[in-house]
């Protein structure tokens, strides 16, 4: 029998109702309970006690019961819905404003703070007064205490330290909802979130792991720099939580050692949780299939995936979209594989399921891999939020990279950590002698431009040889000067292909490369494979690009050291192809500048800070103004002008394999259902806003948010989609 007040309908094949009472009370409750790991327990249990008074409103009750009939009787749900957030929203702004706007958007997202008056001041009078006497007579405690505003006044030092106070706050509310109303609907579900193991557990796991790698590595060079990065790794661990800087030269084994500073820095200063955002999802492929080779399948949380749920008509938990809601990731669990995309998108984000996972990130460490990547044009609203995290939310940050970029001290150009705050994991001495020690390749810079038939006549006398070029249109070019580029020896990787398709690609090559049995190999590829991938080439061809690039991409050849001369990396100018316009060609500038003078050391690990902060002086660190939105706490606003992206992608599925039809075919049948995004991932390739546009006829709606691909997709080249292979590779910065 249904309550006087409910808050959902009943789940799937049950009578049972969610009573409004309990759902407001559990909610505030796991909102205090994570909000007080920075402070904010009483202002997250109002946020959770009030978020839906206006489920108290007759109408609303009146519609649910229409859901509940329809359901059971297979017909549609009633297509007008009746809002509910607005009732708390406004009862917040009469007793604590700064909850208003979390309680407005719970549903919708963060709103902007005019639009949200506007609208509470269209209030119907009687109706408020009405749902205020049901809630009070419920017994609902709707006088907040002077604690909270105490609270409050101690948690952040300037406007962008509230903004994101309200952020975490939001998320809070946000994934307690979720999670209740989840474990309503979907019990055994609900059941599975979380995880078993804790950073300590993944700590002890490490230890023995490195210890048989140790006890079968052989003394060359690139094995002993990797045993003292390692060790050196542990060793900083002890220094109290901040931000750190480690700084390796490719292959010097900084995946494992990275983490191994994670887990032991947690484990000493009792944080939660270890995150790992890397900028290629190439780079999570390998990354994650590490460390779930040390720690078990289940140990892992990989999450970048940019399927985007329809927020629709989420007053209602029974629709679908609501249920895709339900599924998103919240990042409960102890190690987190991520993009920088994903990362700093949602600290930027308004929409639920992109905020749902941000109070996680209080009280862990993030090892930013690849830093460098980091686009110039955001730098400034991205160190922001970093301080801030690690001054108020006991966050350590670990700037990883063997080309590091010129964050710290404020200058003109770029307010970075403030001078002297950046700690190095590995002495600044020891990693001089290791960049010194690792150098396994000559750098040679033709004069003459060389055209795609030349460049494609030059690589082919190889027996095994890596060619990277700037741009997806690039990388098919030379496939198609390339006589037999079918044939079994020829391989091609970019975000034209899925991650599964990336994956096998990968290890097809790998194979070929074995030292034990090397077979030929010629692997065109864009920036995918530049960074964080182990392969291991001969020679390299790199199209003219970035510095950071071309010695990111110099760490694919010879990278073992196994080879008793040095490898080849070869730095060549195409004749056709065009350099992306902005921060790329900017960095295509300094680095031609860079590359004019006559004694260059490639192996001076110290020529990177002189190139970034000549770099950042060309280039505005805060282009699109989004800490002047985040001044005025226009979170919509925000979210849109914050893309390290800038051109919005969404994901088509390919149904690469069975598994994946199976996939898409329980989805198309039965909805999307948590961990369906997660087994999405692999099958995922991004077409840009226009891409999706001209496709309208190629692809399939079978969840909120979820496309299915239904045109062309080749066995070496990948998806099909005519001109639209021109995106430059910046877009390989794929969710």
């Amino acid at each position: 029998m249904k309550p006087k007040f409910a808050a959902h309908t009943p789940p799937k094949d049950s009578d049972q109702w969610h009573e409004l009472k309990h759902h407001l009370h559990k909610v505030a409750t796991r909102a205090k309970e994570v909000a007080e790991k920075f402070g904010a327990g009483e202002l997250g249990y109002y946020a959770g006690l009030w978020h839906d008074l206006g489920k108290y409103n007759p109408a609303f009750q009146k519609y649910l019961e229409q859901c509940e009939a329809a359901s059971r009787l297979g017909t549609a749900e009633p297509r007008d819905r009746v809002p509910h957030a607005i009732y708390g929203a406004k009862l917040a702004a009469e007793k604590f404003r700064p909850l208003a706007q979390l309680i407005y958007g719970h549903h919708g997202g963060l709103p902007q703070e005019t639009h949200m008056n506007n609208r509470i001041a269209k209030v119907d009078a009687s109706t408020y007064q009405t749902i205020l006497l049901d809630a009070a007579s419920e017994a609902l405690d709707l006088k907040i205490s002077t604690v909270a505003a105490q609270e409050l006044m101690g948690l952040f030092q300037d406007k962008h330290g509230y903004e994101l106070l309200l952020r975490l706050l939001f998320s809070c509310l946000v994934d307690a909802d979720c999670l209740d109303t989840e474990t309503h609907f979907d019990p055994e579900i609900a059941a599975q979130r979380g995880s078993q193991v804790t950073v300590s557990d993944l700590w002890k796991t490490l230890q023995t792991a490195q210890a048989e790698l140790l006890a079968q590595a052989d003394d060359r060079p690139v094995n002993q720099v990797r045993s003292q990065v390692y060790q050196a790794c542990v060793d900083a661990a002890l220094l109290k939580p901040g931000v750190f800087r480690l700084a390796v030269p490719t292959g010097g084994g900084k995946t494992r050692s990275g983490l191994a500073f994670a887990l032991a820095h947690a484990v000493q200063h009792n944080l939660d949780r270890v995150i790992v955002a890397v900028p290629y999802t190439s780079i999570i492929e390998q990354t994650v299939e590490v460390y779930r080779g040390i720690f078990g399948i289940d140990a892992v949380l990989e999450h970048h995936s940019a399927v985007k749920p329809d927020q629709g008509n989420e007053e209602d938990a029974r629709s679908r979209q609501a249920q895709a809601r339900l599924a998103t990731q919240n990042w409960d669990a102890t190690l987190i594989v991520t993009t920088t995309v994903q990362l700093f998108e949602s600290l930027f984000a308004n929409r639920t399921s992109r905020c749902r996972k941000l109070h996680n990130i209080v009280n862990s460490v993030i090892i930013l891999d690849e830093v460098q990547t980091l686009p110039a044009s955001l730098l400034k609203p991205i160190l922001s939020v970093l301080k801030e995290l690690c001054r108020q939310y006991q966050v350590s940050v670990v700037l990883c990279t063997a080309t590091q970029p010129a964050l710290e001290g404020e200058t003109p150009y770029l307010e970075g950590f403030a001078a002297g705050t950046v700690r190095d994991v590995v002495p600044k001495a020891m990693a001089t002698q290791h960049f010194t020690t690792l150098s396994r390749v000559n750098y040679t810079v033709p004069a003459e431009e060389w055209s795609w038939t030349e460049v494609a006549q030059k690589v082919q006398p190889h027996q095994q040889a890596l060619v990277i070029l700037n741009t997806r249109k690039d990388a098919l070019a030379i496939l198609d000067e390339l006589p037999n580029s079918t044939d079994d020896h020829i391989f091609h990787l970019s975000t034209l292909l899925c991650g599964q398709h990336r994956r096998e690609v990968l290890q097809q090559v790998r194979d070929r490369l074995d030292p034990d049995n090397p077979q030929p190999c010629l692997l065109i590829s864009t920036q995918v494979v530049e960074a964080g991938v182990d392969l291991d080439f001969p020679v390299v061809y790199r199209a003219m690009g970035p510095l950071d690039r071309i010695v990111q991409a110099a760490g694919r050849c010879n990278r073992e050291g196994r080879r008793a001369e040095k490898g080849q990396v070869i730095i060549f100018r195409p004749q056709e192809g065009k350099v992306p316009h902005g921060e790329y060609r900017k960095a295509f500038e300094e680095t031609s500048i860079l590359l004019q003078r006559q004694n260059l050391d490639w192996d001076d690990p110290t020529i990177f800070e002189t190139y970034f902060r000549r770099l950042y002086q060309g280039l505005d660190t805060d282009a699109q103004a989004v800490q002047k939105y985040r001044e005025v706490f226009d979170f919509p606003e925000v979210a849109t002008r914050f893309k390290l992206i800038p051109d919005d992608t969404t994901p088509v599925v390919i149904e690469y394999d069975d598994r994946a039809h199976s996939l898409v075919h329980r989805i198309r049948r039965y909805g999307l259902k948590s961990g369906d995004l997660k087994a999405l991932q692999p099958y995922l390739v991004n077409l840009r806003s226009r891409e999706f546009g001209e496709t309208e006829e190629l692809r399939e709606l079978i969840a909120p948010g979820v496309w299915r691909w239904q045109g062309n997709y080749h066995s070496t080249k990948g998806i099909a989609i005519g001109d639209a292979a021109i995106v430059r590779d910046p877009a390989d910065l794929i969710f």
